[in-house]
């Protein structure tokens, strides 16, 4: 008769209660949102990070993918040191695979009900999103993680694929407002790669070689250097077994350091003024530097925005829009590149210069006195409204993780400034922009219609 070594019955009912997936993950922290929610954080031990904020609402979900790279890192890289990598790369994730050849990540997903399926490209980072119905997660995995593995990189596709960034880049070139950005970013920034364009150059994009490419997909779309977002119908233990399946196997890689110099104090006002044949009337930008979002002033900051152009009651829009001046007047806050932005789009035959005097005008009285009590009442429940509201759309809240994870490696940073907006008061919104809109702290474009074929 065989000998059989009996388990205590306590020990195989701890077993049992042991979740499947446990010993491939480190659950890391689970974060409360103001409505009660909670966002959990996991980790595969190849360094790739999950996001999961169940809700079951509806049987829906967004699904997102998010990779610390963008135009900053291959402007940084030593093997790359020029842009537009980063956005042909996006274009490429659509061409498929030996399982799923070019056109079949389209097909299906369209066959599944996606919604909102995109990608984005910006300096600090590149996103893959679809929203679809809760059933086809395994599915949309599925394909998530096979172009983030076995994506095909051969010449003829890379130079197709070339061909199509290049007519964007034409595009946004056709673009006065465009134009303007650019210029903005190459007056603010000396140092800093932020003035160099997302797209990069067409000499650039066409210069990309295949091995170039393999070795940018190789290092920065490895695990360790992406999180996986989800937010909607879907259970952690429905969730962590397939995140195991489709991504446990993958290899993390040694991420190039992102490091590129700091750009100094500015101590001046500066100034371009430049014609495009696209423009039918002036564009007037204004930039201030500002800190990072990890500053606790960013709160005080994004409110005075909201404060100058939100709303039928907007400073800029009652100032300018409503008397003609401009079609379009709107403040924000931008994070990496940390600007505070002025943006105008004059009506014709109003010249840019009579706006900039209206926003100096406006910047005095900020300077002079607090904001009225019932102003500032207005801009804190409007960017509250706007906040709260967000946060119910799956697709809108998985953004806000991601963008502020990415930005300040802090996924409840959005929240926290939510949060932060009820501790203000009209005299925090009155030092900031003492402290920050200044002259020598501004920069200042100005694009003009010009003939056709001629800009400067």
């Amino acid at each position: 008769m065989k000998s059989v070594m009996r388990r205590p019955f306590g020990l195989f009912i701890a077993l049992l209660a042991l979740p499947i997936w446990g010993a491939s993950y480190e659950k890391v922290a689970e974060k409360k949102l103001f409505n009660g929610e909670v966002v959990k954080e996991y980790k595969l031990p190849n360094g790739l990070k999950v996001l999961l904020l169940s809700r079951s609402q509806a049987p829906v979900l967004t699904y997102q993918v998010w990779f610390d790279v963008g135009s900053l890192n291959e402007k940084t890289d030593q093997k790359l040191k020029k842009t537009g990598l980063a956005h042909l790369f996006e274009h490429m994730m659509f061409r498929g695979t030996k399982k799923y050849p070019d056109g079949k990540f389209d097909e299906l997903t369209s066959r599944m009900g996606s919604d909102k399926q995109n990608a984005t490209t910006y300096y600090y980072r590149t996103n893959y999103f679809e929203s679809v119905p809760s059933y086809q997660l395994e599915k949309i995995m599925e394909l998530e993680s096979d172009r983030m593995a076995n994506l095909i990189l051969d010449g003829a596709l890379l130079e197709k694929e070339k061909g199509a960034v290049v007519g964007e880049l034409r595009r946004a070139l056709d673009n006065p407002s465009r134009l303007a950005w650019d210029e903005l970013m190459q007056l603010v920034f000396n140092e800093a790669p932020y003035r160099y364009t997302v797209l990069g150059t067409e000499e650039e994009i066409k210069g990309f070689t295949l091995e170039e490419a393999q070795y940018f997909y190789k290092t920065f779309y490895a695990p360790n250097n992406a999180t996986i977002i989800v937010v909607g119908d879907v259970k952690e233990e429905t969730l962590l077994p397939l995140v195991d399946k489709f991504y446990g196997s993958m290899k993390s890689q040694e991420i190039p350091k992102l490091n590129f110099k700091e750009e100094p104090p500015q101590k001046k006002e500066r100034k371009w003024d430049g014609k495009h044949p696209q423009a039918t009337s002036e564009i007037l930008l204004l930039g201030y530097r500002i800190p990072s979002v990890n500053d606790a002033e960013i709160t005080a900051l994004s409110l005075l925005a909201s404060h100058l152009s939100n709303g039928m009651e907007g400073r800029l829009r009652k100032a300018l829009v409503d008397k003609g001046i401009a079609v379009s007047a709107s403040a924000g806050v931008s994070h990496r590149p940390d600007l505070f932005e002025f943006s105008v789009a004059l009506s014709e035959k109003h010249p840019a210069e009579e706006a900039l005097k209206i926003i100096d005008r406006e910047i005095a009285l900020l300077h002079q006195s607090k904001i009225g009590k019932a102003a500032f009442e207005r801009a804190l429940n409007q960017e509250l409204l706007s906040a709260y509201g967000s946060v119910d759309n799956n697709n809108s809240l998985a953004n806000m993780l991601g963008e502020y994870l990415m930005i300040s490696g802090n996924y409840m940073r959005g929240i926290e400034i939510l949060e932060g907006y009820k501790k203000l008061s009209e005299s925090d919104l009155q030092k900031a922009a003492k402290k920050y809109f200044t002259k020598e702290n501004r920069s200042v474009v100005i694009v003009r219609p010009a003939k056709k074929g001629k800009t400067s």
